[in-house]
């Protein structure tokens, strides 16, 4: 994720337009922003899934852009979620090019000749899906593998399908509201009158990184409570997120 990310400022991409994260409180006032998040950040494996619960022919997907445009086309309640998410996340108008397979983002009207128009095309598009999942507080999602085997390709779906099953078992995660509770007793100056201003994204960061200072305390409590230091053994909690 991006230092702008998580403060809540946007970030550029490839000139075509800027990206904007999320804060609490559009996230809070928007019924529909899993579906916009999901609208411009589905992945080939989110598609072949779909494909293979519906038993259709996976040797045949599409690819993520692909399947966006075919949905705009064929579906004017699909084309309205796209326009809403780009406006969500981007603060602009795209305008849907299906002929030419491309998107074009902004008011057209201002637009004096064809080398103004900022585009996104097909290989532009993972770099642009990426840069939205940074901004939601999600990892990056590296280009399929053309070359993987299909029995290693079976096995990786197969394990997603259970964790999908999984999932749909298992509801008993915090909801948002009281994620948003939690963070605002952790002591670190949030509440309900100004959460709202923090920045999607850092949730998770935040979150993860006061688990980890609760722990270090807990463990260091421990041993000096007379804990056994061969079972016991504090990590400091500052450290890079990456690790």
């Amino acid at each position: 994720m991006t230092n702008s990310f998580f403060l809540g400022y946007p970030s550029e991409f490839k000139e075509v337009c800027l990206i904007y994260p999320p804060k609490v409180k559009d996230v809070a006032c928007c019924k529909n922003f899993q579906l916009l998040a999901r609208a411009l950040t589905l992945s080939q494996e989110e598609i072949e899934d779909e494909y293979r619960r519906a038993n259709l022919d996976i040797n045949n997907l599409p690819n993520p852009f692909e399947y966006l445009l075919a949905n705009a086309y064929n579906s004017l309640q699909f084309r309205k979620l796209v326009e809403d998410a780009f406006l969500l996340f981007t603060k602009e108008k795209v305008i849907f090019l299906f002929d030419k397979k491309l998107l074009a983002v902004g008011d057209l009207s201002d637009v004096k000749s064809v080398d103004d128009l900022r585009m996104i095309s097909e290989e532009d598009f993972l770099g642009f899906q990426n840069m939205i999942r940074e901004a939601i507080g999600a990892k990056p999602v590296e280009p399929p593998n053309p070359n993987e085997h299909p029995r290693i390709r079976e096995m990786k779906a197969k394990a997603r399908y259970r964790d999908y099953i999984k999932a749909k078992q298992n509801k008993g995660g915090l909801n948002f509201q009281s994620t948003l509770a939690s963070i605002s007793c952790m002591g670190m100056g949030l509440n309900p009158l100004n959460i709202g201003e923090l920045s999607y994204a850092a949730i998770p960061v935040l979150i993860g990184t006061y688990q980890q200072k609760e722990k270090y305390e807990l463990d260091v409590d421990s041993l000096l409570a007379g804990a056994d230091s061969k079972k016991v053994h504090p990590v400091y909690w500052i450290k890079n997120l990456d690790n």
